[in-house]
């Protein structure tokens, strides 16, 4: 449709926006730069054409002034365009939703209601604040009063001046962060201040040190302070009486230098540190000296301006102390930051009793190029020295230190209340107070430019119009990363319908597998296995016993085994022939096969309950049972061969006999130090035992873990899951480990027995061994047997074979004369019949203490509890925490939770922006052909995606 002039925004090439006030504007002021004004014919308002208005001006001249071409120019047509933005990533959307887009751009971003938010500078100025307050300027640039000054420039004064409030201006004060302060105006009759902490910064101190300026890079600008990749909001307090806002004031900035401590802890009257601390304690005990998070604050009132700024810390040269040198460069840099932001309009504070030349941000204004964006604010005019009346007349004309907005001059006079400051201000630079510096009559000219109030609506103006000048651009970048942030959610995992029901169930299911595993017979003789060679190995390290004196050869007396050597048949036998014979080194001996020269003897193991394996097939890994597990305690058969040796037996008899004793009386400290000794070997079987149970229920668990949440595997649940199950896998193994060391350490720390008839049946057992080898081995000593005579387990032999091997014995061991051993044989025998006795109950101890206490903990409840205390979902949780476990991992469920953070926010800012406009269209002149962005229902659908 071809557009009409009616439908078309009138304006001059660089002018601003017209007035609707009636009152004609004053002149400008005097300037090298000054441009003639347009005549008030310009603007007009009637039927057959309307001019859109703006914002109402101050009195003050604009910068733009200075800039103005002819009146006589023709009138430039004005037209919104869209840009795609092609430096945003994500898949191309489909035809219908690209002209879904194009018609929104068309429809709402060149729509003639933009123009009419002139006529409603209040919601303009109240929707930028929300913007702000969202923190969606990493999204679109948002113009921003900014205020900069030197340290003792006057700022303070002049923010609570703006601010209609006493703020505080002692030193020190609110100078380590920068403030930001929105200002509400409010129909209600009262007041009040919500105090907010936004930080988009970590606190990440060195270990060791305080930051240097070596640490202040471009990369790091504030050290030690990283960027976050969304902003934290905290809010820390609401009050409604201004004279608390100092006190609230400096707690917020304590608890914005101290961000690695609860901000609750500093909320005055509230927290712990605020309640038992001093103010001025708290504020030199800090975590960090500065920080560039912000503490904010909006006030709502009567009487206050609709406007928002920043005000950020004096900027200085020399700190205090030396290792604080790298605040001022951090200072400067987050000056520079704020500065350079290209909607930023730069309040600069200077004040009248110095040289302009010395302030230390003009530099910093113009090492950023701001200076055409910069409003100069001329403090403290009532100290104005006489001699520099010429100089800062010559700036106010702009002769001498340019800034695009031109200068204002202000005058708070210290220790008055705001309401007197304020009408103090205006007799001074009327000249109309006695007794106090007068106000040079040379700034008349200026009059329009002198004072607080003037500023405000100066700074309401001019951040009005750039708003709405940027406010289409702002419109369209906010849409277009909602429709980004939509392509990123649906290209993140999808979530179950019900995630909470899956949680649970996945967890149920889990839980029953586990119990029924626990009791499965495949786990269960898995682990009798493990308990069998357990068994079997404490069996196996029962105790030898080497016999050996000057008249016999060595004999090799075990439980298991039974070794002799022999000489050559060829030679008479002697003693100096014998030597012990070990596994590793076996001996021969002839058999009576002469044409076998050597054969190895047969080890022979021989066990109390009848039947065992040879010694020869215990040293290769054996395996035992069905599952054909490899035996774990292989290595530690050998641990009690040769303890003990009837010499050294004697020795330690005569070592702890009192003098005067019988020869056969043996010490008790003989039999409990040897008997202590042997069963100090189970020690390290029993760490493996334990460690084999451990990685025998972990395989069990993870094996339940892959049956039943198999399917989730990718899922934050699955590895939640393992995690938490290997732990408490520890933590009950570690619980089971000191149970089983206190069995261990009862065993070990004195000899004890209860039951005498299974402890003389052991002895009885052990004695028969031991006196049947010895006397074999005296007997062919004494040649009454023959050398050739094989030595064999009982349980190897026929009854026949038995019966004649002891009718050897009983024939030729009378002959022999007594055994000069045969004390020393018995307390052989004593020591190897307690242990088979500690050894039965010690096994049978630790195998039901597993059972009962570290198998139970899976079988009944102990598992269940764990998990519903780390996971926190079987009772009432944020619903969150399911979305969460069903992530693919902790890095997505982070990145899903800033994408629904930021969709809320720019969601929110939409909303504000629409709204704003909606209430603009009631009143401005619409066109009856354009449609409105809350006409336009597909675009609508497509933002707001839960």
């Amino acid at each position: 449709m071809a557009r009409t002039t009616r439908n078309v925004k009138y304006e001059r090439r660089g002018s601003p926006a017209a007035s609707i006030s009636s009152t004609p504007m004053g002149p400008p002021s005097p300037s090298p730069r000054k441009r003639k004004s347009p005549p008030p014919s310009d603007i007009q308002d009637n039927s057959s054409t309307r001019t859109i208005h703006t914002f109402i001006r101050s009195m003050a001249p604009s910068a733009e002034t200075h800039q103005r071409r002819d009146e006589d120019e023709p009138p430039m047509f004005m037209q919104m365009k869209s840009r795609q933005d092609n430096s945003r990533g994500g898949r191309q959307g489909s035809p219908a939703s690209q002209a879904a887009d194009a018609s929104f751009v068309q429809q709402s971003f060149a729509h003639t209601s933009f123009a009419d938010i002139g006529l409603k500078q209040k919601a303009c100025n109240d929707t930028l604040g929300n913007l702000q307050m969202l923190g969606v300027s990493h999204v679109a640039a948002l113009p921003e009063l900014v205020l900069v000054g030197d340290q003792s420039s006057g700022k303070s004064s002049l923010m609570s001046g703006l601010a209609r409030v006493n703020l505080p201006r002692s030193a020190g004060v609110c100078t380590r962060c920068p403030l930001h302060i929105r200002l509400i105006s409010s129909k209600t009759d009262h007041w009040s201040c919500t105090v907010s902490l936004q930080q988009d910064y970590d606190f990440k101190p060195f270990p060791d040190r305080k930051p240097r300026v070596s640490d202040v890079t471009k990369t790091n600008p504030f050290p030690p302070w990283a960027k976050m990749s969304h902003r934290d909001i905290k809010p820390f307090k609401t009050i409604y009486d201004p004279s608390q806002i100092e006190e609230v004031l400096r707690w917020a900035q304590i608890a914005i230098l101290n961000h690695n401590q609860s901000y609750e802890a500093f909320v005055p009257g509230e927290g712990f540190i605020a309640k038992g601390k001093g103010l001025d304690v708290a504020a030199h005990d800090t975590d960090a000296q500065f920080s560039p998070n912000i503490v904010a604050l909006e006030m709502k009132g009567p009487g206050l301006p609709d406007l928002s700024f920043y005000d950020l810390p004096g900027v200085f040269q020399s700190p205090e102390k030396e290792e604080d040198e790298y605040v001022v460069r951090v200072v400067e840099n987050l000056t520079l930051e704020y500065i350079r932001r290209e909607k930023a309009i730069i309040m600069w504070a200077v004040p009248m009793n110095v040289d302009i030349e010395n302030s230390i941000c003009l530099n910093t204004i113009r090492k950023a190029k701001a200076s055409d964006r910069t409003i100069g604010v001329m403090t403290k005019a009532d100290q104005l020295p006489p001699q520099n009346i010429p100089n800062w007349l010559a700036t106010f004309k702009g002769s001498k230190v340019y800034v695009g907005h031109g200068y204002f001059a202000t005058a708070r006079p210290p220790g008055q209340a705001l309401e007197n400051a304020t009408r103090w201000e205006e007799l001074f630079f009327k000249n109309e107070i006695d007794g106090n510096p007068s106000w040079p009559l040379d700034f008349d000219q200026f009059a329009d430019r002198c004072g607080v109030e003037v500023l405000l609506k100066y700074l309401s103006c001019k951040l009005g119009e750039a708003f709405t000048e940027s406010l289409p651009s702002i419109k369209n970048m906010v849409f277009s990363r909602l429709k980004q942030i939509e392509r990123d959610l649906d290209a993140l995992p999808e979530l179950p319908q019900n995630v909470e029901y899956e949680v649970k169930r996945s967890l149920f299911d889990f839980l029953v597998e586990m119990k029924n595993a626990v009791k499965d017979t495949e786990f269960l003789s898995e682990w009798n296995t493990l308990n069998t060679q357990f068994q079997s190995c404490i069996i196996k390290i029962k105790p030898t016993c080497r016999v050996k004196d000057n008249d016999l050869q060595t004999i090799d007396i075990s439980g298991a085994d039974s070794e002799v050597a022999t000489p050559s048949p060829s030679k008479r036998p002697r003693p100096s022939d014998s030597t012990m014979r070990t596994v590793s080194t076996p001996t021969r001996r002839p058999l009576p096969d002469p044409h076998s020269q050597h054969t190895p003897v047969k080890n022979e193991d021989y066990s109390m309950g009848g039947g065992g394996v040879s010694r020869a097939s215990s040293i290769s890994i054996s395996t035992v049972g069905p599952s054909n597990i490899p035996n774990p305690f292989t290595r530690f058969h050998n641990l009690g061969r040769l303890a003990m040796d009837i010499k050294d037996i004697r020795n330690e008899i005569i070592l702890k006999k009192r003098p005067g004793m019988p020869r056969d009386l043996v010490p008790d400290e003989v039999r409990e130090t040897l008997c202590l000794k042997a069963v100090r070997n189970w020690e390290k079987p029993l760490e493996t035992y334990i460690g084999k149970t451990a990685e025998l229920l972990g395989r069990t668990a993870n094996s339940v873990l892959e049956s039943s949440l198999g399917s989730l595997r990718r899922r934050l649940i699955f590895r939640e899951c393992q995690k938490h199950l290997r732990d408490f896998i520890g933590d009950m193994v570690a619980s089971q480990e000191s149970r089983l060391q206190e069995m261990f350490d009862a065993e070990t720390y004195q000899l004890y027995m209860m039951n005498d008839d299974v402890f003389r049946r052991y002895k009885g057992l052990e004695m028969e061994q031991l006196q049947r080898m010895r006397g074999l081995i005296r007997l062919k000593a004494a040649t009454l047997l023959d050398w050739a005579y094989p030595l064999r387990k009982p349980e190897e032999m026929s009854e026949e074979e038995r019966i004649k091997e002891r009718k050897i014995l009983d024939t030729h061991l009378p002959k022999l004369p007594k055994d000069p051993y045969d004390t020393e044989i018995e307390v052989a025998g004593f020591v190897r019949g307690y242990y088979m006795m500690a050894a039965a109950r010690f096994v049978e101890g630790v195998t039901m203490n597993v059972n009962w206490h570290l198998l139970r903990s899976f079988r009944e409840r102990q598992l269940d509890d764990y998990l519903d205390r780390e996971f926190q979902i079987f009772g009432h949780c944020d619903p969150a925490i399911y979305g969460a476990l069903m992530e693919e991992d902790e890095k997505t469920a982070r990145r899903r939770e800033q994408l629904k953070g930021e969709m809320d926010k720019l969601s929110r800012a939409m909303d504000s922006i629409n709204e704003l406009e909606s209430s603009s269209s009631t009143t401005a002149h619409r066109n009856p052909n354009s449609t409105s962005l809350n006409e336009d229902d597909e675009m609508e659908d497509s933002i707001y995606v839960s």
